[in-house]
């Protein structure tokens, strides 16, 4: 699969490749092992020393993937069958391992630059290329860019004054040292209770002197009922991929999990704790669609949230405790699930300590710990697990303009939107993979990514095949993408609740970020435009524009 012999120089001594793939997570090695496979020249980069993506950089204590890695895996029948998954859930040490032997089965660190972060790309409208430039000093023309940067790596960083005064080890979550980090015996505080506050909180409360926990949202925490992965079963699926493939993509999450068709509304009582019970037996996220309804009906979601709510209650001993850490203010599925185990437990330890934000605020951070307006707290290490500035974080990290000097994201005031999530209307040639306006941060991101790039790929081939150096999205796709996305939010109790994924606007309206329609819907859609000729899509260059395609509507995206 060696196609880097194909790389050309070009007069002014830069490189120049048919695809430039920046990331080396797990859309960024597929997208280099798809491209290269057809044929083309590829170049990929990373800043960090080696692939894996968001899996090498959240290696924090208690790192834990939330969909079961029967569907979080390649469906691929030379590294499906041959990986052994110790757990349904496993561990990030488990996960990273994966990558890189995916990478290793293929060849392809051959591919990346890694230590080398891309700082510019500018669209270079004369010769349909892209110039890309990176931190190194190299320069490298490319047809194509696929940025699998991801929507949830750029981290968020602390808002509080001292920071930089801090003289003890200050730690992130989203980017955990490569090295081994001994907290025994130490005074920790953590910053924030989401997914990743919750499952380092877990790991370590066991051997930190003393873990204090800063807490804004209480979160809803479901254990995953984590177990060893059923062999025979993983077996079965291995020898029935294409099958297998074909059923997730009919699914709404991209992964299968326990769902139902009724309604609570049509269940008896005792029917719906039964669904309640198994739906927490089973564990993971499927605590987020016990019902069908639970989405858009505050009276469903109450059953759930307050079942949730009691499970948390039963499991911290001080009710007083309890009345700070149980979600009170927003329906459970509204903000994201965090799954972990031993949460709620770890705060019945002498050592653990809650530090409410919502009334005893941080008002700096010192030499020696964090100034609160009720005391001091001094610690050892503080570790931040604020989350990630998503959908825009990584786009913005770098310099990327079009050929009128524009930004990706500077047309998104009103909420970030793309093209079917992919293509960003005046960014001709440039995929971003799962991004705003695909289901996204909604389902499962392994067969999103493979899903993304194979339809990239064949964009390509069929740019190749019709003589066409460039496409891009026409301004009246990408709005009326924009629109359906809309239109498919509309109802849920999500988009009427705060939460990274709802863009509010200053006159009140709500932007939903992600296409929450639903996968199947969503792959239904995006693949019948490719069936169409790639409506929505405008192509120049060497075969110039089919004037049959460009003149189709917008509309021609309905269902």
């Amino acid at each position: 699969m060696d196609s880097t012999s194909r790389e050309q120089v070009s007069q002014d001594g830069a490189t120049e490749v048919d695809a430039v793939v920046i990331g080396a997570g797990i859309g960024g090695l597929y997208a280099v092992r798809k491209l290269a496979a057809d044929g083309l020249s590829v170049l990929g980069f990373d800043s960090a020393s080696d692939v894996g993506g968001v899996w090498r950089h959240n290696g924090y204590p208690g790192a834990r993937v939330d969909i079961e890695a029967y569907y979080y895996s390649f469906f691929d029948p030379e590294i499906y069958p041959e990986w052994q998954w110790s757990m349904r859930y496993p561990p990030q040490p488990e996960l990273l391992a994966y990558l890189q032997h995916y990478a290793d089965h293929y060849g392809l660190r051959q591919f990346f630059r890694f230590s080398t972060r891309v700082q510019a790309m500018q669209w270079q409208p004369q010769t349909n290329r892209w110039k890309v430039q990176t931190d190194s000093g190299e320069t490298v023309y490319a047809r194509h860019v696929v940025m699998a940067t991801g929507q949830l790596s750029k981290s968020r960083q602390l808002p509080f004054a001292g920071v930089e005064d801090f003289k003890g080890q200050w730690l992130e979550t989203s980017h955990w040292p490569d090295e081994p980090v001994d907290l025994t015996g130490k005074r920790v505080a953590v910053i924030g209770t989401g997914s990743s506050g919750a499952q380092v909180i877990a790991a370590i409360a066991g051997q930190v002197e003393s873990l204090h926990v800063f807490q804004r949202t209480p979160n809803y925490v479901v254990p995953s009922q984590n177990s060893p992965m059923d062999r025979d079963r993983y077996r079965q699926l291995s020898e029935n991929l294409g099958e297998l493939w074909d059923q997730v993509m009919e699914t709404g999450v991209a992964y299968l999990a326990p769902t139902t068709d009724v309604p609570a509304s049509q269940m008896t009582a005792e029917q719906q704790l039964q669904r309640l019970n198994d739906q927490w037996a089973f564990g993971g996220l499927s605590m987020t669609f016990a019902f069908p309804d639970q989405k858009t009906d505050w009276q469903t979601n109450d059953l759930v949230s307050n079942f949730v709510r009691g499970k948390i209650r039963d499991a911290i001993d001080d009710p007083t405790l309890a009345d700070k850490l149980e979600p009170r203010d927003y329906p459970i599925g509204t903000r994201r699930l965090v799954v972990c185990n031993g949460y709620y437990e770890a705060f019945n330890q002498d050592n653990v300590h809650l530090v409410d934000l919502r009334t005893d605020s941080i008002e700096r951070v010192t030499e020696t710990g964090i100034q609160t307006t009720a005391g001091f707290h001094e610690v050892d290490v503080i570790i931040s697990a604020l989350g990630f500035d998503a959908f825009t974080g990584a786009l913005d990290s770098i310099d990327i303009r079009n050929a009128e000097g524009q930004k990706p994201t500077d047309g998104w005031d009103r909420g970030p939107h793309a093209y079917l999530g992919l293509m960003v209307h005046g960014f001709p040639n440039m995929y971003v993979l799962t991004g705003p306006g695909s289901p996204s941060v909604l389902v499962n991101f392994n067969v999103h990514n493979v899903f993304h790039v194979n339809y990239v790929a064949d964009l390509i081939t069929f740019m190749d095949e019709n003589g066409h150096d460039s496409v891009d999205a026409t301004i009246e796709a990408q709005n009326e993408w924009h629109l359906q996305t809309q239109e498919a939010a509309d109802g849920l109790l999500r988009k009427q609740v705060k939460n990274y994924m709802v863009h509010v606007n200053d006159d009140g309206s709500r932007v939903f970020i992600p296409y929450s329609g639903g996968w199947s819907k969503y792959v239904g859609i995006v693949n019948r435009i490719a069936e169409e000729g790639y409506t929505g899509f405008t192509f120049t260059g060497r075969g110039q524009s089919d004037p049959e395609i460009e003149s189709r509507s917008a509309a021609a995206l309905s269902v």
